[in-house]
């Protein structure tokens, strides 16, 4: 795996974030979902972004947009979102080894940060829940309660007997006992497009073996479920930072509101802001979602732009 980096961070103590960007294919909106950490992420912060062995210009743009807190890493091949686990648990390592941060933002390609303030929420939510290792949209999506069926259906399919019998059980049973063991039930997890999770959990992650996924891992969970999963198995547990009060509003495909109603509420961490309800330029008076908050940065830059 291929770094590019010249900001040394193995001894910062001032940084208290890491932000970590797994980045496919689209130049336009990795570049433009970073320009919105850039702008809304005062906090001392390195940004790890991991390129996923994209072919249509995407990495070389990013090098050559390239922040100073940048790291970017590209997978010698294609991974996908199937081995997003092996990704994320390579950068993991590397803030890790590399950083004192305390905390860490995971943040999918289509979320967008639209307000200033979210890491310091975050930080003063883990302080006073030291006891909670990862957090974001947990006890239910904006409008409605959370359902794990799908993933807790997969997860019994995967740790099936003749699964064992044969060599092909997931890889990661182990952690699953374990987290069983302490009150995990299969399935649950923190949604994966935006969330935070912490270094000591991630250190205790580390020490289970659980940033070590073989690259066989017989298994199609979801790296949210999976870090979920293992948060609970060493020892943390999972915590609700999301609407209705958190600053975090969340919708799997899609945005919960239209682009101006999210600019005008208290959140300030979206997801998804390219596909599906509410992202249209018929939803959003003739501009994208991700138009409007693009044009929202800028005339916060600049000069006040048209709506």
């Amino acid at each position: 795996m291929a770094v590019n980096g010249t900001l040394s961070v193995s001894m910062d103590t001032s940084l208290v974030a890491a932000v970590v960007i797994p980045i496919g294919p689209g130049q336009e909106t990795a570049l433009d979902t970073l320009d919105s950490v850039r702008h809304y992420c005062p906090e001392p912060h390195i940004v790890v972004i991991i390129e996923d062995c994209t072919t249509d210009g995407t990495y070389d743009a990013l090098l050559k947009n390239k922040g100073q807190n940048w790291f970017i890493f590209r997978n010698k091949s294609r991974l996908g979102i199937r081995r997003l686990v092996h990704s994320l648990s390579n950068a993991y390592r590397f803030v890790l080894q590399r950083s004192s941060c305390k905390l860490i933002l995971r943040l999918d390609q289509d979320a967008l940060l639209i307000k200033s303030g979210v890491i310091g929420d975050a930080l003063a939510f883990s302080n006073a829940n030291p006891e909670v290792g990862m957090f974001g949209v947990y006890e239910q999506d904006y409008n409605r309660p959370r359902s794990y069926d799908a993933h807790r259906r997969l997860m019994d399919v995967e740790t099936r007997w003749y699964k064992k019998m044969f060599g092909l059980a997931a890889s990661w049973v182990p952690l699953l006992d374990l987290a069983e063991s302490r009150g995990y039930k299969r399935g649950d997890n923190v949604f994966g497009g935006a969330y935070f999770i912490t270094r000591n959990c991630l250190e205790k992650i580390d020490m289970l073996g659980g940033l070590d996924p073989p690259y066989f891992w017989h298994s199609r969970l979801m790296e949210d479920v999976y870090f979920s999963m293992a948060t609970v198995a060493c020892g943390f547990n999972l915590g609700h930072f999301a609407a209705p009060d958190g600053p975090l509003c969340l919708e799997w495909r899609g945005l919960p509101y239209q682009a101006r109603v999210l600019a005008e509420s208290h959140f300030k961490l979206i997801h998804s802001v390219d596909k599906g309800p509410n992202t249209d330029r018929q939803a959003n008076g003739g501009m994208t979602a991700r138009e409007v908050f693009s044009c929202i940065r800028n005339s916060e830059k600049v000069s006040p732009c048209e709506s």
